[in-house]
């Protein structure tokens, strides 16, 4: 496994569903630090949190860690994370992992699989993550992303619709078995410095903007994403109040 990457935890202050999340204290320890915990623990050669707040900022410096302010104007994660590697002056062949913030405790071995994918797949722009849906019902969930994959595990495309459709429709009492082909993304990522660079120079797509969905813009301009199966099971993302609750309750 391509052991030499480094971490960029993508921070704003602005969330739709909980506004100021990442310095909401759970167990009297705000989100962020959550997450730059955790991230430490893979051992990265760099990690750094690229915030648009002072407030962040702040936070995280205060605790002894690394963060960058970043422009408020980024429509992306990714955006702001070819922001971050700029200002680090990482080199193009930088493998860089997108740890989420608000999904601290991510899984080493699904970290795992997603910076292999460069090993086995080395003229990738992308590698992340999908598992095996079923549950029907998690078919027409919007917010559950779907992706495609081609026979070398590479993404044909990304959905928020139920793709593949089955053409004699959906048994609304089956529960799929792991061979099904309809797939949940689960959205941790790996690029290349270089791919970063590349990706911010392209407009946003029709598809990205129709579907929300910023990876589809990589596809679109011809860009190769890998995927891989998740390895353990993947912690719910901190988006609601009882998300809160729920991370306490697993953290007593």
């Amino acid at each position: 496994m391509n052991k030499d990457f480094v971490v960029c935890i993508p921070a704003r202050y602005n969330s739709s569903r909980l506004p100021g999340k990442p310095l909401i204290k759970i167990k009297g320890k705000e989100l962020i630090l959550w997450a730059v915990e955790s991230a430490t623990l893979l051992n990265p050669r760099d990690l750094v949190i690229a915030t648009d707040d002072q407030r962040i900022y702040n936070c995280v410096m205060d605790n002894g860690h690394q963060a960058i302010m970043t422009s408020e104007h980024h429509q992306s994660g990714t955006e702001r994370i070819a922001e971050c590697a700029e200002i680090m002056n990482w080199s193009n062949d930088t493998l860089v992992l997108n740890y989420q913030g608000d999904e601290p405790n991510i899984p080493k071995n699904n970290v795992n699989a997603v910076l292999s994918l460069f090993d086995t797949h080395p003229n990738i722009s992308i590698g992340t993550l999908y598992k095996p849906i079923q549950d029907i019902k998690d078919i027409f969930d919007p917010n559950i992303v779907k992706v495609v994959t081609d026979t070398h595990n590479k993404a044909l495309y990304f959905s928020r619709a139920p793709i593949p459709w089955k053409q004699s429709g959906f048994d609304e009492k089956q529960i799929l078995n792991t061979t099904s082909f309809h797939k949940h993304h689960i959205g941790l990522y790996a690029y290349k410095v270089s791919f970063l660079k590349e990706f911010v120079r392209h407009a946003p797509t029709d598809i990205e903007l129709i579907e929300s969905l910023e990876q589809l813009r990589a596809l679109y301009y011809g860009y190769d994403i890998a995927v891989a199966e998740a390895v353990d099971p993947m912690p719910h993302g901190i988006d609601t109040p009882q998300d809160i609750i729920n991370f306490e309750m697993n953290h007593s």
